[in-house]
């Protein structure tokens, strides 16, 4: 997956670097306190060597950091991992950690992004504290031939796994009365179980029972956790009570949700639905959302219908909850639709 040309870090903003960096790049790489830092940059380092490496850097991979319209420096996600410098006026204030969670995030958005190295020179403490603090663990260390020193360095070799950023990162999102949040294995189990095993709520879902053993919530929680990609579940939070779930599956960007009867009829299952597409199209980049309702779920078509999703076919589908196959609709929401979704269900 090719990543975005730009990206939000906090209050810093990500974007492509261009000619007009000249001037603030080459004043900035020119002092050896940046540099030596660096295996590739040559010291002294001029114009024609931040022209040469502009017409080679690869795009969108390759970010100027801007706060508040100012160039403080510079990001890479290259084959060997990220890299990263900040002008040494703008050090110091969190520039380089925002920049670096901003692109992790955006890798580890790709369901198929892999772990990501890292190296710093062993004698870089403030690096190596950034990419600590990001998840990355050192394993090992290495020689490296730095072209401002002039000499082989010593690096330290640094490795972050999916699982760790995922951790590190859950995805939180909060609206005017709800909390959507990664689940937790046992917290929620007995929660799920009660809410999910209902028969007028699984019957309208593709997966849950009724009643829905423990084990086997377990076992549904666990095959989807937050990874940072689609392909996830989030529990719905209300007042710090469990409510109900909501779900982006991996294939045909599909969501689903379901609530505890007691709290339908008060909007939380819109809501819920607009935060988690509008997180889908802005965190993950999609050009489409899917859904699969049941013929005669028509509150669930009466709520999506109202959210944008217009029908795209119909089919049969099956529920553990139910007997038999029964007919179903098919709904997509383009992402350009989902922009200006407020019509009323």
């Amino acid at each position: 997956m090719t990543l975005s040309a730009r990206l939000n870090a906090g209050r810093r903003l990500l974007r492509p670097l261009t000619i007009q960096d000249e001037a603030a790049v080459v004043a900035a790489l020119s002092r050896i306190e940046v540099a030596g830092w660096l295996t590739s940059v040559p010291h002294p380092y001029g114009v024609a060597d931040f022209r040469d490496w502009l017409a080679t850097a690869p795009r969108n991979a390759v970010w100027a950091i801007e706060d508040a319209g100012v160039f403080v420096g510079l990001i890479a996600l290259k084959p060997d991992g990220p890299g990263y410098w900040i002008v040494p006026e703008a050090q110091g204030r969190g520039h380089a950690s925002a920049a670096l969670a901003a692109v992790l995030a955006a890798h580890f958005a790709d369901p198929e992004a892999g772990d990501l190295p890292a190296r710093c020179f062993a004698d870089n403490a403030t690096s190596a504290h950034v990419l600590e603090k990001a998840g990355f663990r050192e394993r090992g260390r290495a020689m490296q031939f730095a072209l401002a020193r002039g000499a082989e360095v010593e690096q330290r070799v640094f490795m972050l796994d999916r699982d760790t950023w995922a951790a590190r990162n859950p995805l939180v999102i909060d609206t005017p009365h709800l909390r959507l949040a990664p689940l937790e294995v046992p917290r929620d189990i007995a929660a799920l179980a009660r809410i999910g095993g209902q028969a007028v709520v699984a019957r309208n879902t593709g997966s849950l029972l009724s009643p829905w053993p423990e084990d086997v919530v377990r076992a549904w929680v666990e095959a989807l956790p937050w990874r940072g990609c689609p392909g996830f579940r989030l529990g719905v939070w209300r007042n710090g009570r469990l409510i109900g779930v909501v779900q982006l599956q991996r294939k045909a960007s599909e969501i689903g949700l379901f609530l505890d009867p007691a709290e339908w009829g008060k909007g939380y299952a819109r809501e819920a639905l607009q935060a988690l597409i509008a997180s889908a199209f802005a965190r993950f980049g999609l050009p489409s959302l899917s859904a699969t309702v049941f013929a005669d779920n028509a509150a669930s078509l009466r709520l999506l219908r109202g959210l944008g999703f217009v029908e795209t076919g119909r089919g049969e589908g099956e529920s553990p909850a139910r007997i038999g196959l029964h007919p179903t609709v098919l709904l997509r929401l383009d992402r350009a639709a989902g922009n200006g979704q407020d019509a009323a269900p």
